[in-house]
Protein backbone atom coordinates (compact mmCIF):
# COMPACT_ATOMS: atom_id res chain seq x y z
CA UNK A 1 0.00 0.00 0.00
CA UNK A 2 1.17 3.49 -0.72
CA UNK A 3 2.59 5.69 2.60
CA UNK A 4 -0.32 8.15 1.05
CA UNK A 5 -3.01 5.61 0.38
CA UNK A 6 -2.12 4.41 4.00
CA UNK A 7 -2.33 7.47 5.42
CA UNK A 8 -5.52 8.61 4.20
CA UNK A 9 -7.64 4.74 4.92
CA UNK A 10 -6.10 4.79 8.58
CA UNK A 11 -5.61 8.54 10.02
CA UNK A 12 -4.62 9.14 13.26
CA UNK A 13 -7.60 11.96 14.36
CA UNK A 14 -5.86 15.12 16.07
CA UNK A 15 -6.98 16.34 19.28
CA UNK A 16 -8.84 18.95 17.88
CA UNK A 17 -11.22 16.02 15.91
CA UNK A 18 -11.08 14.07 19.19
CA UNK A 19 -12.57 16.86 21.25
CA UNK A 20 -15.53 16.99 18.17
CA UNK A 21 -16.20 13.78 18.63
CA UNK A 22 -16.62 13.89 22.01
CA UNK A 23 -19.88 15.97 21.82
CA UNK A 24 -21.67 13.42 20.05
CA UNK A 25 -20.63 10.65 21.75
CA UNK A 26 -20.40 8.46 25.27
CA UNK A 27 -17.76 6.38 26.44
CA UNK A 28 -17.67 3.05 26.07
CA UNK A 29 -14.87 0.58 28.27
CA UNK A 30 -14.20 -2.70 27.14
CA UNK A 31 -12.11 -5.82 28.07
CA UNK A 32 -9.44 -7.87 26.09
CA UNK A 33 -11.61 -9.56 23.79
CA UNK A 34 -14.68 -7.94 23.63
CA UNK A 35 -16.57 -8.19 20.51
CA UNK A 36 -17.67 -4.44 19.13
CA UNK A 37 -19.80 -5.49 16.49
CA UNK A 38 -20.19 -8.56 14.19
CA UNK A 39 -19.95 -9.36 10.67
CA UNK A 40 -23.96 -9.40 9.38
CA UNK A 41 -25.06 -6.44 12.54
CA UNK A 42 -27.06 -3.91 10.51
CA UNK A 43 -26.63 -0.46 11.23
CA UNK A 44 -23.42 -0.66 13.42
CA UNK A 45 -22.10 2.77 15.63
CA UNK A 46 -19.17 4.53 15.09
CA UNK A 47 -16.33 3.67 17.36
CA UNK A 48 -12.92 5.73 17.71
CA UNK A 49 -10.17 4.45 20.23
CA UNK A 50 -9.12 6.81 23.16
CA UNK A 51 -6.87 3.64 25.17
CA UNK A 52 -6.51 0.03 23.89
CA UNK A 53 -6.49 -1.60 20.70
CA UNK A 54 -9.24 -2.95 18.25
CA UNK A 55 -8.95 -5.54 15.28
CA UNK A 56 -10.80 -5.89 12.44
CA UNK A 57 -11.44 -9.54 11.76
CA UNK A 58 -12.36 -11.19 8.10
CA UNK A 59 -15.15 -13.82 9.23
CA UNK A 60 -14.89 -15.01 5.45
CA UNK A 61 -11.38 -15.83 6.06
CA UNK A 62 -10.78 -17.73 9.18
CA UNK A 63 -10.96 -14.40 11.52
CA UNK A 64 -7.87 -13.36 9.96
CA UNK A 65 -6.62 -10.01 11.12
CA UNK A 66 -6.79 -7.37 8.48
CA UNK A 67 -6.23 -4.27 10.48
CA UNK A 68 -5.66 -2.95 13.49
CA UNK A 69 -6.60 0.40 15.32
CA UNK A 70 -4.95 2.31 17.96
CA UNK A 71 -5.22 5.38 19.93
CA UNK A 72 -6.51 8.32 17.49
CA UNK A 73 -8.05 5.94 15.31
CA UNK A 74 -11.88 4.55 14.33
CA UNK A 75 -13.23 1.67 13.01
CA UNK A 76 -15.66 0.94 10.20
CA UNK A 77 -16.13 1.63 6.57
CA UNK A 78 -18.85 3.13 4.17
CA UNK A 79 -21.79 0.86 5.60
CA UNK A 80 -21.51 3.43 8.51
CA UNK A 81 -23.51 6.07 5.82
CA UNK A 82 -25.33 3.06 3.98
CA UNK A 83 -26.55 1.82 7.15
CA UNK A 84 -25.66 -1.89 5.46
CA UNK A 85 -24.70 -4.80 7.68
CA UNK A 86 -21.10 -4.65 8.44
CA UNK A 87 -19.05 -7.74 6.60
CA UNK A 88 -16.34 -7.63 9.36
CA UNK A 89 -15.77 -8.41 13.01
CA UNK A 90 -14.25 -6.00 15.43
CA UNK A 91 -12.55 -6.73 18.85
CA UNK A 92 -10.74 -5.75 21.58
CA UNK A 93 -7.42 -7.00 21.50
CA UNK A 94 -6.66 -4.93 24.56
CA UNK A 95 -8.62 -3.46 27.55
CA UNK A 96 -9.78 -0.01 25.70
CA UNK A 97 -11.80 2.99 26.17
CA UNK A 98 -13.89 4.11 23.12
CA UNK A 99 -15.84 7.14 22.06
CA UNK A 100 -19.17 5.71 20.52
CA UNK A 101 -21.04 8.06 18.09
CA UNK A 102 -24.54 6.33 17.92
CA UNK A 103 -25.06 5.47 13.78
CA UNK A 104 -27.66 7.54 13.47
CA UNK A 105 -25.85 10.72 14.50
CA UNK A 106 -22.88 10.13 11.99
CA UNK A 107 -24.63 12.07 9.48
CA UNK A 108 -25.15 15.07 11.99
CA UNK A 109 -21.02 14.89 13.22
CA UNK A 110 -20.53 14.66 9.15
CA UNK A 111 -22.26 17.58 8.64
CA UNK A 112 -21.69 19.58 11.61
CA UNK A 113 -17.65 19.45 11.20
CA UNK A 114 -16.84 19.23 8.04
CA UNK A 115 -13.28 18.96 8.66
CA UNK A 116 -13.10 16.10 10.22
CA UNK A 117 -16.18 14.87 8.11
CA UNK A 118 -13.80 14.70 4.96
CA UNK A 119 -11.26 12.79 6.72
CA UNK A 120 -13.99 10.10 7.44
CA UNK A 121 -15.40 9.67 4.44
CA UNK A 122 -12.08 9.94 2.68
CA UNK A 123 -11.11 6.78 4.68
CA UNK A 124 -14.50 5.23 4.51
CA UNK A 125 -14.49 5.06 0.63
CA UNK A 126 -10.53 3.86 0.64
CA UNK A 127 -11.03 0.84 3.11
CA UNK A 128 -13.86 -0.15 1.25
CA UNK A 129 -11.65 -0.15 -1.95
CA UNK A 130 -9.06 -1.74 -0.18
CA UNK A 131 -11.08 -4.74 1.38
CA UNK A 132 -12.93 -5.59 -1.91
CA UNK A 133 -9.24 -5.77 -3.29
CA UNK A 134 -8.49 -8.99 -0.98
CA UNK A 135 -10.99 -10.50 -2.40
CA UNK A 136 -11.83 -12.68 0.20
CA UNK A 137 -14.18 -10.67 1.84
CA UNK A 138 -18.14 -10.01 1.52
CA UNK A 139 -20.65 -12.94 0.23
CA UNK A 140 -18.85 -16.08 -1.52
CA UNK A 141 -20.53 -17.31 -4.74
CA UNK A 142 -19.98 -19.78 -7.03
CA UNK A 143 -21.25 -20.89 -10.45
CA UNK A 144 -20.56 -21.28 -14.06
CA UNK A 145 -18.53 -18.23 -15.88
CA UNK A 146 -20.61 -18.61 -18.61
CA UNK A 147 -24.43 -18.75 -16.94
CA UNK A 148 -26.52 -15.99 -16.89
CA UNK A 149 -28.01 -16.00 -13.65
CA UNK A 150 -23.87 -16.29 -12.49
CA UNK A 151 -23.81 -12.82 -14.60
CA UNK A 152 -26.85 -11.35 -13.36
CA UNK A 153 -25.68 -11.94 -9.45
CA UNK A 154 -22.07 -10.43 -9.66
CA UNK A 155 -23.54 -6.96 -11.66
CA UNK A 156 -26.17 -6.66 -9.09
CA UNK A 157 -23.64 -7.03 -6.44
CA UNK A 158 -21.13 -4.86 -8.35
CA UNK A 159 -23.69 -2.36 -9.03
CA UNK A 160 -24.60 -2.08 -5.81
CA UNK A 161 -20.97 -2.02 -4.22
CA UNK A 162 -21.20 -5.30 -2.10
CA UNK A 163 -18.33 -7.43 -2.00
CA UNK A 164 -18.45 -10.71 -2.76
CA UNK A 165 -15.64 -13.25 -3.72
CA UNK A 166 -16.47 -15.17 -7.05
CA UNK A 167 -15.28 -18.58 -7.86
CA UNK A 168 -16.06 -20.24 -11.09
CA UNK A 169 -18.12 -23.87 -10.56
CA UNK A 170 -15.32 -25.50 -13.07
CA UNK A 171 -12.28 -24.03 -11.18
CA UNK A 172 -10.38 -26.35 -8.98
CA UNK A 173 -11.72 -23.77 -5.85
CA UNK A 174 -15.01 -23.71 -7.13
CA UNK A 175 -15.69 -27.43 -7.47
CA UNK A 176 -14.53 -27.79 -4.10
CA UNK A 177 -16.70 -25.00 -2.55
CA UNK A 178 -19.36 -26.41 -4.08
CA UNK A 179 -18.76 -29.77 -2.12
CA UNK A 180 -18.42 -28.06 1.08
CA UNK A 181 -21.69 -26.70 0.11
CA UNK A 182 -23.66 -30.34 -0.37
CA UNK A 183 -23.04 -29.97 -4.11
CA UNK A 184 -26.19 -27.93 -4.84
CA UNK A 185 -27.87 -29.06 -8.20
CA UNK A 186 -28.91 -25.27 -8.34
CA UNK A 187 -26.08 -22.34 -9.13
CA UNK A 188 -25.46 -19.92 -8.94
CA UNK A 189 -24.57 -20.48 -4.75
CA UNK A 190 -24.59 -17.37 -2.54
CA UNK A 191 -23.12 -17.98 0.93
CA UNK A 192 -24.50 -14.72 2.72
CA UNK A 193 -22.79 -13.07 6.17
CA UNK A 194 -24.68 -14.67 8.01
CA UNK A 195 -24.32 -18.72 7.19
CA UNK A 196 -27.69 -18.73 4.89
CA UNK A 197 -26.97 -20.61 1.71
CA UNK A 198 -28.84 -19.44 -1.32
CA UNK A 199 -29.18 -21.18 -4.52
CA UNK A 200 -30.14 -18.48 -7.87
CA UNK A 201 -32.39 -16.34 -5.67
CA UNK A 202 -34.40 -13.88 -7.45
CA UNK A 203 -32.73 -9.96 -7.09
CA UNK A 204 -35.07 -8.90 -3.97
CA UNK A 205 -33.83 -11.88 -1.79
CA UNK A 206 -29.99 -11.05 -2.74
CA UNK A 207 -30.38 -7.78 -2.15
CA UNK A 208 -32.49 -9.01 1.63
CA UNK A 209 -29.34 -11.07 1.61
CA UNK A 210 -26.76 -8.43 1.00
CA UNK A 211 -28.16 -5.95 3.42
CA UNK A 212 -28.81 -3.88 0.21
CA UNK A 213 -32.55 -3.93 0.95
CA UNK A 214 -34.24 -3.12 4.40
CA UNK A 215 -37.59 -2.42 3.59
CA UNK A 216 -40.74 -1.69 1.37
CA UNK A 217 -40.32 2.35 1.51
CA UNK A 218 -43.64 4.66 1.61
CA UNK A 219 -42.13 7.93 2.43
CA UNK A 220 -43.48 11.28 1.85
CA UNK A 221 -41.39 13.43 0.32
CA UNK A 222 -40.26 17.03 -1.73
CA UNK A 223 -38.91 14.92 -4.33
CA UNK A 224 -39.08 11.57 -5.61
CA UNK A 225 -36.29 10.59 -8.08
CA UNK A 226 -37.05 7.53 -9.86
CA UNK A 227 -33.53 6.04 -11.25
CA UNK A 228 -30.11 6.53 -9.19
CA UNK A 229 -27.99 7.26 -12.69
CA UNK A 230 -25.68 10.89 -12.64
CA UNK A 231 -29.44 12.98 -12.85
CA UNK A 232 -30.97 11.05 -10.58
CA UNK A 233 -27.96 10.95 -8.24
CA UNK A 234 -26.78 14.45 -9.04
CA UNK A 235 -30.61 16.16 -7.91
CA UNK A 236 -30.43 13.68 -4.81
CA UNK A 237 -27.17 15.52 -3.65
CA UNK A 238 -28.47 19.28 -4.76
CA UNK A 239 -32.04 18.54 -3.01
CA UNK A 240 -31.03 16.78 0.10
CA UNK A 241 -27.88 19.27 0.66
CA UNK A 242 -30.93 22.39 0.31
CA UNK A 243 -33.16 20.70 3.34
CA UNK A 244 -35.72 18.90 0.79
CA UNK A 245 -36.46 15.59 1.87
CA UNK A 246 -35.76 13.42 -0.84
CA UNK A 247 -36.21 9.77 -1.65
CA UNK A 248 -34.55 7.76 -4.64
CA UNK A 249 -35.97 3.94 -6.22
CA UNK A 250 -34.21 2.16 -9.04
CA UNK A 251 -34.96 -0.76 -10.31
CA UNK A 252 -31.09 -2.28 -10.28
CA UNK A 253 -28.98 0.15 -7.58
CA UNK A 254 -27.02 3.17 -8.06
CA UNK A 255 -24.97 4.03 -11.80
CA UNK A 256 -27.53 3.59 -14.33
CA UNK A 257 -25.97 3.59 -17.35
CA UNK A 258 -22.89 5.08 -16.78
CA UNK A 259 -22.27 2.27 -13.80
CA UNK A 260 -21.72 0.26 -16.87
CA UNK A 261 -19.13 2.05 -18.08
CA UNK A 262 -15.25 0.96 -17.36
CA UNK A 263 -14.08 4.20 -17.15
CA UNK A 264 -15.26 7.80 -17.66
CA UNK A 265 -12.20 10.55 -18.83
CA UNK A 266 -14.58 13.36 -19.90
CA UNK A 267 -15.72 14.32 -16.67
CA UNK A 268 -14.96 17.51 -15.59
CA UNK A 269 -12.54 17.42 -12.27
CA UNK A 270 -11.06 13.66 -13.00
CA UNK A 271 -8.27 14.08 -15.36
CA UNK A 272 -6.88 10.82 -14.78
CA UNK A 273 -10.81 8.85 -15.49
CA UNK A 274 -12.75 7.41 -12.90
CA UNK A 275 -15.34 4.15 -13.46
CA UNK A 276 -18.89 4.49 -13.05
CA UNK A 277 -19.18 2.46 -10.27
CA UNK A 278 -16.70 4.98 -8.46
CA UNK A 279 -18.63 8.10 -9.65
CA UNK A 280 -21.90 5.84 -8.19
CA UNK A 281 -20.58 5.42 -5.01
CA UNK A 282 -19.36 8.94 -4.17
CA UNK A 283 -22.78 10.26 -5.35
CA UNK A 284 -24.32 7.90 -3.03
CA UNK A 285 -22.10 8.95 -0.52
CA UNK A 286 -22.70 12.39 -0.74
CA UNK A 287 -26.56 12.16 -0.73
CA UNK A 288 -26.56 9.87 1.73
CA UNK A 289 -24.35 12.63 3.66
CA UNK A 290 -27.24 15.23 3.38
CA UNK A 291 -29.98 13.21 4.39
CA UNK A 292 -31.52 11.19 1.25
CA UNK A 293 -32.70 8.17 1.14
CA UNK A 294 -32.42 5.51 -1.44
CA UNK A 295 -34.46 1.83 -1.81
CA UNK A 296 -32.86 -0.83 -4.66
CA UNK A 297 -34.19 -2.74 -5.87
CA UNK A 298 -37.78 -1.46 -6.32
CA UNK A 299 -39.66 -0.99 -9.41
CA UNK A 300 -42.14 2.15 -9.82
CA UNK A 301 -44.77 0.48 -11.93
CA UNK A 302 -47.37 3.66 -12.39
CA UNK A 303 -47.81 7.25 -11.10
CA UNK A 304 -50.97 7.70 -10.19
CA UNK A 305 -51.31 11.92 -10.87
CA UNK A 306 -52.28 14.53 -8.08
CA UNK A 307 -56.03 14.67 -8.31
CA UNK A 308 -55.56 18.48 -7.37
CA UNK A 309 -52.56 21.03 -8.31
CA UNK A 310 -51.32 21.28 -4.62
CA UNK A 311 -51.89 17.39 -3.97
CA UNK A 312 -49.00 14.82 -4.30
CA UNK A 313 -48.25 12.29 -7.15
CA UNK A 314 -48.42 8.85 -6.33
CA UNK A 315 -45.52 6.49 -7.06
CA UNK A 316 -46.99 2.80 -7.02
CA UNK A 317 -44.39 0.38 -6.27
CA UNK A 318 -44.14 -3.56 -7.36
CA UNK A 319 -43.19 -3.93 -2.99
CA UNK A 320 -46.90 -3.31 -2.64
CA UNK A 321 -46.28 0.20 -1.11
CA UNK A 322 -47.20 3.69 -2.29
CA UNK A 323 -44.69 6.62 -2.22
CA UNK A 324 -46.27 10.29 -2.07
CA UNK A 325 -44.17 13.35 -3.55
CA UNK A 326 -44.88 16.48 -3.81
CA UNK A 327 -42.69 16.73 -7.42
CA UNK A 328 -41.65 13.38 -9.36
CA UNK A 329 -38.23 13.56 -11.03
CA UNK A 330 -37.66 10.80 -13.84
CA UNK A 331 -34.47 9.92 -14.74
CA UNK A 332 -34.31 6.43 -15.81
CA UNK A 333 -32.41 6.76 -18.55
CA UNK A 334 -32.01 4.00 -21.18
CA UNK A 335 -31.07 0.83 -22.03
CA UNK A 336 -29.34 -0.28 -24.82
CA UNK A 337 -30.74 -1.68 -27.60
CA UNK A 338 -30.67 -5.66 -28.33
CA UNK A 339 -28.28 -6.94 -31.06
CA UNK A 340 -30.82 -8.22 -33.85
CA UNK A 341 -28.76 -11.38 -34.86
CA UNK A 342 -29.06 -15.15 -35.23
CA UNK A 343 -28.09 -16.86 -31.74
CA UNK A 344 -27.48 -13.59 -29.78
CA UNK A 345 -30.62 -14.59 -26.75
CA UNK A 346 -28.85 -17.97 -26.26
CA UNK A 347 -26.14 -16.30 -24.87
CA UNK A 348 -27.46 -12.97 -23.40
CA UNK A 349 -25.53 -12.48 -20.30
CA UNK A 350 -23.90 -15.39 -20.59
CA UNK A 351 -21.14 -14.53 -23.30
CA UNK A 352 -23.05 -11.82 -24.03
CA UNK A 353 -22.89 -8.46 -22.36
CA UNK A 354 -24.64 -4.50 -22.56
CA UNK A 355 -22.33 -3.74 -19.73
CA UNK A 356 -18.29 -3.38 -19.47
CA UNK A 357 -17.04 -3.86 -15.77
CA UNK A 358 -14.67 -6.21 -14.29
CA UNK A 359 -17.38 -8.50 -13.42
CA UNK A 360 -17.61 -9.49 -17.34
CA UNK A 361 -13.86 -8.97 -17.66
CA UNK A 362 -12.80 -11.32 -15.62
CA UNK A 363 -14.15 -14.46 -16.97
CA UNK A 364 -12.19 -13.68 -20.15
CA UNK A 365 -8.59 -13.07 -19.28
CA UNK A 366 -6.69 -14.31 -22.48
CA UNK A 367 -9.82 -14.18 -24.68
CA UNK A 368 -10.31 -13.10 -28.06
CA UNK A 369 -13.77 -10.91 -27.68
CA UNK A 370 -16.09 -8.40 -29.57
CA UNK A 371 -17.37 -5.10 -29.27
CA UNK A 372 -19.79 -3.49 -31.34
CA UNK A 373 -20.55 -0.19 -31.50
CA UNK A 374 -19.13 3.41 -32.79
CA UNK A 375 -19.72 5.81 -29.67
CA UNK A 376 -17.67 6.25 -26.57
CA UNK A 377 -19.45 3.54 -24.59
CA UNK A 378 -17.91 1.27 -26.88
CA UNK A 379 -14.86 2.79 -27.19
CA UNK A 380 -14.28 3.07 -23.26
CA UNK A 381 -14.84 -1.01 -23.57
CA UNK A 382 -12.67 -1.53 -26.48
CA UNK A 383 -9.94 0.48 -24.99
CA UNK A 384 -11.19 -1.56 -20.67
CA UNK A 385 -10.64 -5.07 -22.41
CA UNK A 386 -7.48 -5.11 -24.26
CA UNK A 387 -5.79 -3.12 -21.49
CA UNK A 388 -7.10 -5.76 -18.89
CA UNK A 389 -8.19 -9.10 -20.27
CA UNK A 390 -8.26 -9.82 -23.75
CA UNK A 391 -5.90 -11.19 -26.08
CA UNK A 392 -7.45 -9.09 -29.13
CA UNK A 393 -10.37 -6.82 -29.40
CA UNK A 394 -12.69 -6.81 -32.32
CA UNK A 395 -14.52 -3.61 -32.76
CA UNK A 396 -17.47 -4.04 -35.12
CA UNK A 397 -18.96 -0.77 -36.60
CA UNK A 398 -21.75 -0.16 -38.91
CA UNK A 399 -20.30 2.84 -40.42
CA UNK A 400 -16.97 4.16 -39.54
CA UNK A 401 -14.61 4.89 -36.41
CA UNK A 402 -14.80 8.37 -35.42
CA UNK A 403 -18.41 9.08 -36.35
CA UNK A 404 -19.60 9.10 -32.63
CA UNK A 405 -16.94 9.04 -31.03
CA UNK A 406 -14.80 11.30 -29.10
CA UNK A 407 -11.17 12.18 -31.02
CA UNK A 408 -9.26 11.23 -28.27
CA UNK A 409 -10.88 7.17 -27.78
CA UNK A 410 -10.61 7.28 -31.60
CA UNK A 411 -7.12 8.01 -31.79
CA UNK A 412 -6.04 5.82 -29.01
CA UNK A 413 -8.14 2.85 -30.60
CA UNK A 414 -5.97 3.16 -33.62
CA UNK A 415 -2.82 3.30 -31.83
CA UNK A 416 -3.99 -0.06 -29.95
CA UNK A 417 -1.76 -3.18 -31.18
CA UNK A 418 -4.55 -5.53 -30.20
CA UNK A 419 -7.49 -3.29 -31.00
CA UNK A 420 -8.27 -4.86 -34.81
CA UNK A 421 -11.13 -2.11 -35.82
CA UNK A 422 -13.94 -3.35 -38.39
CA UNK A 423 -15.38 -1.16 -39.99
CA UNK A 424 -18.88 -0.70 -42.34
CA UNK A 425 -19.54 -3.90 -40.43
CA UNK A 426 -22.47 -5.61 -38.94
CA UNK A 427 -22.54 -9.50 -36.75
CA UNK A 428 -24.93 -11.94 -38.73
CA UNK A 429 -24.88 -14.81 -36.27
CA UNK A 430 -22.94 -16.29 -32.88
CA UNK A 431 -21.92 -19.59 -32.86
CA UNK A 432 -21.13 -21.59 -29.94
CA UNK A 433 -23.28 -24.64 -27.80
CA UNK A 434 -22.48 -23.65 -23.72
CA UNK A 435 -19.96 -20.44 -25.17
CA UNK A 436 -19.62 -18.65 -27.75
CA UNK A 437 -16.94 -19.77 -30.13
CA UNK A 438 -17.22 -17.30 -33.16
CA UNK A 439 -19.30 -15.03 -34.99
CA UNK A 440 -20.56 -14.01 -38.43
CA UNK A 441 -19.63 -10.47 -39.87
CA UNK A 442 -20.73 -9.02 -42.66
CA UNK A 443 -18.54 -5.91 -44.12
CA UNK A 444 -19.61 -3.68 -46.88
CA UNK A 445 -19.17 -2.78 -49.60
CA UNK A 446 -19.20 -6.30 -51.33
CA UNK A 447 -21.51 -8.46 -48.63
CA UNK A 448 -18.24 -10.00 -47.75
CA UNK A 449 -18.63 -12.51 -45.16
CA UNK A 450 -16.14 -14.06 -42.71
CA UNK A 451 -15.88 -15.70 -39.03
CA UNK A 452 -13.89 -14.34 -36.17
CA UNK A 453 -13.43 -16.66 -33.30
CA UNK A 454 -14.21 -14.81 -29.71
CA UNK A 455 -15.21 -16.15 -26.48
CA UNK A 456 -17.65 -12.58 -25.70
CA UNK A 457 -19.47 -9.99 -26.87
CA UNK A 458 -19.80 -6.29 -25.80
CA UNK A 459 -23.18 -4.68 -27.20
CA UNK A 460 -23.60 -0.72 -27.40
CA UNK A 461 -25.39 -0.12 -30.50
CA UNK A 462 -27.98 2.54 -29.50
CA UNK A 463 -30.53 2.71 -26.62
CA UNK A 464 -34.17 2.99 -25.76
CA UNK A 465 -35.74 5.70 -22.84
CA UNK A 466 -37.61 3.64 -19.95
CA UNK A 467 -40.59 5.57 -19.48
CA UNK A 468 -43.62 2.57 -20.34
CA UNK A 469 -44.67 3.04 -17.01
CA UNK A 470 -45.70 6.96 -17.35
CA UNK A 471 -49.09 7.84 -18.05
CA UNK A 472 -50.07 9.14 -21.31
CA UNK A 473 -50.31 12.78 -20.27
CA UNK A 474 -46.69 12.22 -20.02
CA UNK A 475 -45.93 13.47 -23.89
CA UNK A 476 -42.84 11.39 -25.94
CA UNK A 477 -41.66 12.63 -29.16
CA UNK A 478 -41.28 10.03 -31.70
CA UNK A 479 -38.59 7.94 -30.10
CA UNK A 480 -40.24 7.39 -26.83
CA UNK A 481 -38.39 10.73 -25.08
CA UNK A 482 -40.07 12.96 -23.02
CA UNK A 483 -40.76 16.32 -23.53
CA UNK A 484 -40.23 19.41 -21.35
CA UNK A 485 -39.97 22.35 -20.79
CA UNK A 486 -40.04 24.50 -24.12
CA UNK A 487 -40.91 21.65 -26.03
CA UNK A 488 -43.43 20.43 -23.86
CA UNK A 489 -45.56 24.42 -23.71
CA UNK A 490 -44.78 23.68 -27.81
CA UNK A 491 -46.79 20.28 -28.54
CA UNK A 492 -50.23 21.21 -27.23
CA UNK A 493 -50.47 18.95 -24.39
CA UNK A 494 -49.39 21.63 -21.58
CA UNK A 495 -52.96 21.65 -19.30
CA UNK A 496 -52.22 24.79 -17.49
CA UNK A 497 -53.25 28.64 -18.38
CA UNK A 498 -51.94 30.23 -15.78
CA UNK A 499 -48.25 29.39 -15.75
CA UNK A 500 -46.01 27.93 -18.59
CA UNK A 501 -43.35 24.71 -17.44
CA UNK A 502 -40.56 25.23 -15.93
CA UNK A 503 -37.28 24.06 -17.80
CA UNK A 504 -37.53 19.93 -16.99
CA UNK A 505 -41.35 19.88 -16.45
CA UNK A 506 -43.26 17.41 -18.93
CA UNK A 507 -46.84 17.84 -19.80
CA UNK A 508 -47.85 16.29 -16.38
CA UNK A 509 -47.17 19.63 -14.08
CA UNK A 510 -45.24 18.80 -11.15
CA UNK A 511 -43.29 15.55 -12.69
CA UNK A 512 -39.79 16.80 -14.12
CA UNK A 513 -37.41 14.43 -16.07
CA UNK A 514 -33.63 14.78 -16.56
CA UNK A 515 -30.83 12.83 -17.80
CA UNK A 516 -31.12 10.53 -20.94
CA UNK A 517 -34.71 9.85 -20.68
CA UNK A 518 -34.87 13.68 -21.62
CA UNK A 519 -35.81 14.67 -25.19
CA UNK A 520 -32.87 16.45 -26.86
CA UNK A 521 -30.79 15.44 -23.91
CA UNK A 522 -27.04 15.20 -24.63
CA UNK A 523 -25.48 11.83 -23.84
CA UNK A 524 -23.01 12.76 -21.57
CA UNK A 525 -22.52 12.63 -18.06
CA UNK A 526 -21.82 15.86 -17.20
CA UNK A 527 -25.35 16.91 -19.01
CA UNK A 528 -27.02 14.66 -17.03
CA UNK A 529 -25.56 16.14 -13.73
CA UNK A 530 -26.39 19.58 -15.30
CA UNK A 531 -29.94 18.50 -15.84
CA UNK A 532 -29.90 16.79 -12.53
CA UNK A 533 -28.75 20.05 -10.70
CA UNK A 534 -31.42 22.44 -12.52
CA UNK A 535 -34.27 20.12 -11.54
CA UNK A 536 -33.70 21.04 -7.78
CA UNK A 537 -33.77 24.50 -9.21
CA UNK A 538 -37.47 23.66 -10.60
CA UNK A 539 -38.49 21.99 -7.64
CA UNK A 540 -37.80 25.36 -4.94
CA UNK A 541 -39.67 26.88 -8.21
CA UNK A 542 -42.92 24.68 -7.72
CA UNK A 543 -42.78 24.44 -4.42
CA UNK A 544 -43.00 28.67 -4.26
CA UNK A 545 -46.17 28.26 -6.75
CA UNK A 546 -47.55 26.36 -3.95
CA UNK A 547 -46.98 28.77 -1.56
Amino acid sequence: MEPATEKAAFPVLSKDDVEAIRDFASLRECDNGCTIFKAGDPSIDFYMVLEGELEILNPTDNNRCIATHGPGEFAGDIDLLTRRPTIVTCVASKPSKLLRVEGKRLRELVNRVPRLGDKLLDAFQIRRKLLEETGTLGLKIVGPGSCKDTTVVREFLFKNFVPFTYHDSESEKGKVTLKELGNPKKTPAIVCNDGKVLLNPSLFDLAKCAGVWADCPTDTADLAIVGAGPAGIAAAVYASSEGLKTTVLDRLGPGGQAGASSKIENFIGFPSGLSGTELATRGVLQMLKFGARISAPVNVMKLEPGKTPDAPHELHLDCGAIVRAAVVLVATGVSWRRLEAKGVQKFDNAGIYYACTTVEADVHQGHELAVVGAGNSAGQAAMFLSEHCARTVHLIIRKELGAGMSLYLADRIRAASNITVHNQTEVKEVFGDRRITEIEIETQPGNQRSRIPVKGMFIFIGAEPHAEWLPDSVSRDSLGYLLTGVDAERCGKWPLKDRLPCALETTLPGVLAAGDVRAGSTKRVGFAVGDGSLAVTCVHRLRMLRQ
